[in-house]
């Protein structure tokens, strides 16, 4: 009897432990200082490593926000605990795509977690990563134009 009770302990415990590295929640990105002139979308893409950062067709979830004013949040629900970055560009032409000049520097906004923002080069994923508890989080940076 004292062996059952022991594994139904152990098991019980292994259960608890499985459940709490399941726990989901929501990480808000707020996305300040957005030209709402320009309309369009703030469309965020968030990463879970450096092998995928900045790879948009690779990214682990996207979220969309109308650019209607100077403040703009993306949404992911459901997330999981873990170390995230988040790249946002203000899509004013709806495109899906960032528009560039022909020596690839931006021409409509963006914003990086952190504000991790590099004018010589892209920032790179630890530079722009946060920790997400799994719980529920609000993090922001300003949009660059």
């Amino acid at each position: 009897m004292t062996r059952t009770l022991a594994l139904c302990v152990l098991g019980l415990c292994a259960f608890a432990t499985s459940a709490d590295s399941q726990r989901t929640g929501e990480l808000r990105f707020v996305v300040t200082g957005v030209d709402a002139n320009e309309g369009g979308h703030i469309r965020c893409a968030l990463y879970s490593s450096e092998a995928t950062w900045l790879d948009r067709g690779r990214a682990m979830r996207k979220a969309a926000a109308r650019a209607g004013s100077a403040r703009a949040a993306c949404v992911f629900r459901n997330l999981p605990a873990g170390t995230y970055a988040i790249a946002a560009l203000h899509d004013a032409d709806d495109d899906r795509e960032m528009d560039q000049n022909l020596v690839g520097i931006p021409e409509e906004g963006y914003a990086i977690s952190n504000d991790a923002v590099q004018r010589i080069r892209p920032p790179d994923f630890t530079e722009a990563s946060l920790r997400f508890d799994g719980e529920r989080a609000t993090t922001s940076a300003p949009m660059h134009y």
